[in-house]
């Protein structure tokens, strides 16, 4: 019983972990499409950040990233780069974390 439990107790801890990792990918992804819809020029760069993240199998990311490719980047900043590439940075952190939930309650569920 006390087994049990502590295999709910840890499913749920990572679960939490992963959700935790979906969320940060999720607003990075909106930020960074944000500042490269703006560097390229795009109408609405907020829309665009939204549309990216609708849809279950990222639909709307590949839509934008098959669409921005008739425009070339405009103007992009030092500091528009420099926080891309920040966020990218922490885009990957939160997939690491997304990974390490999803292992943590597969395991949890195969004990």
């Amino acid at each position: 019983y006390f087994i049990m439990s502590l295999n709910i107790v840890l499913a749920v801890i990572c679960g939490a972990v992963a959700l935790v990792g979906t969320f940060c990918v999720v607003f990075q992804i909106y930020h960074m499409t944000v500042i490269d819809a703006t560097a390229r020029g795009l109408k609405h760069p907020k829309f665009w950040g939204v549309f990216t993240m609708s849809g279950n199998n990222s639909s709307g990311l590949l839509m934008y990233l098959i669409g921005r490719r008739k425009y070339s980047i405009v103007n992009m900043s030092e500091s528009n780069s420099k926080e891309l590439e920040k966020r990218k940075k922490t885009a990957g952190i939160g997939l690491l974390f997304l990974a390490i939930g999803v292992i943590g309650i597969i395991c949890a569920t195969l004990l």
